[in-house]
């Protein structure tokens, strides 16, 4: 089994983590090094705080997407406490992380055609950009065409997102999000995926989080789930006990 080396990928686990790493080789080097999910803002990048901009020091170039993972550096000796603007260098072309249309959260329950490869929390991982802003990293079986992954292969491969308002509880404290991975294969194509790579989302929870407090008296959920079809042996749906789940910790209750 053989994972394909997309651009930033190579970087997953510090975008699994979203840290931020010290890169001093000496008293002099204030140089740091991090992979954040941010928010396209006229030629600057804002954090998850609102309040916190990142401005590249080289021209961006024409940019038509919302929301972006970066990895940059910036020294840290020219930060204050009360900065809210600051110079960076980005290392990678800003990677678009934004919802296909037909991705964005819904209440509609949609049938995936094909397993994510893995929702293990090693090899997948949900952060937050905000309280209402989620980022997921999932990985997922292509075809390979001489060592690469075509535009062609990405193109058909949809992740959507959905919820279901009515299995919400007055006592629940887990708000559960399903996965549904959809691959638009030509019918009668047969397409062998041996490989993995990975997909980035930010996905908009709000109305799942609107849903979840009118139904527990304004609370909060404690916990988020994801749960998917997953299969880490072949790019088949298992035709029992194919769901996982996993669970993260909500940021943001109150």
């Amino acid at each position: 089994m053989k994972q394909v080396k997309f651009f930033l990928v190579a970087l997953m686990a510090v975008v699994m983590g979203m840290s931020v790493t010290s890169c001093m080789n000496g008293d002099d080097n204030h140089n740091v090094t991090m992979t954040v999910p941010v928010k396209y803002n006229f030629g600057s990048f804002l954090m998850g705080d609102a309040t916190t901009k990142l401005v590249p020091t080289t021209e961006l170039g024409f940019l038509d997407g919302n929301m972006y993972i970066i990895s940059c550096q910036y020294d840290q000796s020219q930060v204050t406490a009360n900065s809210t603007s600051i110079p960076v260098t980005l290392l990678t072309t800003p990677l678009c992380i934004d919802p296909k249309d037909n991705e964005r959260l819904s209440t509609t329950k949609s049938e995936p055609t094909n397993p994510l490869y893995s929702l293990d929390k090693q090899q997948s991982s949900l952060v937050y950009y905000d309280k209402n802003t989620i980022v997921l990293t999932m990985p997922y079986w292509v075809k390979v065409t001489n060592s690469s992954v075509e535009e062609s292969e990405v193109k058909k491969h949809s992740f959507i997102l959905y919820y279901n308002p009515d299995e919400i509880k007055s006592t629940d404290t887990k708000l559960n999000l399903y996965i549904s991975h959809r691959v638009s294969d030509e019918e009668g194509e047969s397409v062998t995926r041996s490989n993995f790579t990975y997909a980035y989302r930010a996905y908009s929870i709000s109305s799942a989080l609107n849903a979840f407090s009118s139904k527990t008296e304004g609370k909060l959920p404690k916990y988020l789930v994801l749960k998917a079809q997953t299969n880490n042996s072949k790019d088949e749906l298992k035709e029992e006990n194919g769901e996982t789940s996993v669970e993260y910790d909500y940021a943001f209750t109150e």
